[in-house]
């Protein structure tokens, strides 16, 4: 909570010294020009951030369908343990039941694995989508000439700015026409 706080200062502080520094410096004959970015709401409205999503989605459905068949054997285990318990020596009885907690063990240990390669699997998408976003954040400040754009997303700085300084839509358009370009290359 503290450190969110002083990253949030801190990122205050940078910007307040840009705008207002900025225009003085008469060796500065350009106009300083700003815009902010919500990552969140590009990843969750533009082509690629939807096929980040849907390939993350689709990615931790073939592992839940894994964590669900070993589920499966496993109630069918114990089941089959409770139904033959009247018949089963005490001997075989916890021989059984010991088995039954070896596979439960080994079912957590396999449940966690696959929630950590999920995890993984999330952070390299995400990765992979940001150097994406980056990319077409500096173009377009490149292209239109700003002096510094921020991401909304990390540390939510942006309270309140005139709509005129939201460069998210114009990310969105440019990402989404990058991957409807590079789709008719794909296909010729």
């Amino acid at each position: 909570m503290k450190i969110s706080i002083i990253r949030k200062g801190f990122y205050l502080l940078i910007i307040g010294i840009a705008m207002f520094a900025y225009p003085v410096n008469p060796a500065n004959s350009e106009e300083f020009k700003m815009g902010y970015v919500d990552s969140q709401k590009v990843l969750d409205e533009s082509l690629s951030g939807k096929q980040v999503k849907d390939a993350l989605n689709e990615y931790v459905q073939s592992r839940q369908k894994i964590v669900d068949i070993e589920e499966s054997e496993l109630r069918k285990f114990q089941e089959d343990i409770s139904k033959q318990s009247a018949i089963l020596s005490p001997e075989a009885r916890q021989e059984k039941e010991e088995t039954f907690q070896k596979k439960f063990m080994e079912y957590q240990k396999k449940v966690g694995e696959l929630q950590k390669e999920i995890q993984a699997r999330r952070t390299e998408k995400l990765e992979e989508f940001n150097v994406e976003l980056d990319k077409t954040v500096k173009s377009i400040g490149e292209k239109e000439g700003f002096s510094i754009i921020l991401n909304n997303l990390e540390v939510n700085i942006v309270l309140y700015a005139k709509p005129s300084f939201n460069l998210t839509d114009r990310i969105i358009s440019e990402l989404d026409k990058n991957i409807k370009t590079g789709d008719k290359k794909d296909n010729k």
